[in-house]
C-alpha cells in the first residue's frame, strides 16, 4: 500500500481505503490528528473495498473515541479502514502507511 491521507469533517465515515491483507508480517502505522472538537474512531473491516463498499466496520481498540491526536499500529489483517467521527464538527486526518514490499 502506498502511503495514504484521509480526512472527514463532521459525523460520519471518510472515504474507504483499501489494505493489502496478503502481507506477511502485517502492520498498518497511522498517526491521527484533530482540528477542531471531534470524537473519533479508526475502523477496519474484512470486507473487500473492490466490490463496494464494507458493511460490517470494528473499531480498533488502540483508536476507540479518541478526541485528540493519536498514533499506534493495526497489526489484524484487514480489507478496509476509515476514520469515523461519532460526535462534533471537527476534522480529523490520518496518514496510514503499511509496512511490507511496494
Amino acid at each position: 500500500m502506498t502511503p495514504v491521507t484521509i480526512s472527514k469533517t463532521g459525523t460520519g465515515r471518510s472515504t474507504v481505503i483499501a489494505s493489502d491483507s496478503f502481507q506477511n508480517p502485517f502492520n498498518v502505522g497511522i498517526v491521527a490528528t484533530v482540528s477542531g472538537t471531534a470524537t473519533f474512531n479508526i475502523e477496519i473491516s474484512m470486507d473487500d473495498p473492490s466490490t463496494g463498499t464494507p458493511s460490517v466496520w470494528a473499531v480498533d481498540a488502540g483508536f476507540s473515541a479518541k478526541t485528540a491526536a493519536a498514533n499506534g499500529s493495526i497489526t489484524v489483517p484487514h480489507h478496509a479502514l476509515a476514520i469515523n467521527i461519532t460526535s462534533g464538527s471537527g476534522t480529523v486526518t490520518a496518514y496510514v502507511v503499511q509496512a511490507g514490499i511496494r
